[in-house]
């Protein structure tokens, strides 16, 4: 596939990944909280930037992102099956918290004209999570 990177570090790597993104939504709230003082801009470009570079390096450049989203008639057959399998995970995965989030919001929170950014991250999670299933089952990538 990419580049070679042990499979701690790319659960590390994954990991802060993903507590960036969840950073971005939370301090997308908090800044426009407290209309977004320059504290709460720089600390959500550094989850921006955190982001960024690990979705590069631990999606990216590994090549799992390219192997989950290419077409199954340009795979051989071990790799249409950990594909499937990594998808089939992560959408078990992605349908859960999905309905909780949608949960959390309808019973604890009133109508948000702001959810989009909660949206976009769970979005974000569906693109990433079959990739991530193999970041972190598979020995070698």
């Amino acid at each position: 596939m990419g580049s070679s990177i042990s499979k701690s570090e790319r659960r590390a790597g994954i990991i802060l990944n993903y507590v960036s993104v969840l950073l971005l939504v939370v301090l997308f709230y908090l800044g426009k909280a407290d209309n977004w003082s320059i504290g709460w801009i720089v600390a959500e470009a550094a989850a921006l930037v955190v982001a960024l570079i690990t979705l590069l390096r631990y999606h990216f450049l590994t090549g799992l992102w390219r192997l989950v989203h290419t077409k199954v008639t340009k795979l051989d057959e071990r790799q249409v099956h950990i594909t499937h399998e990594s998808l089939r995970h992560s959408y078990s995965i992605f349908t859960v918290l999905a309905l909780l989030v949608l949960l959390w919001k309808a019973v604890f929170q009133s109508p948000d004209p702001n959810l989009i950014i909660v949206f976009a991250a769970l979005l974000y999670l569906a693109h990433t999570l079959p990739s991530t299933v193999l970041a972190w089952t598979e020995t070698e990538v």
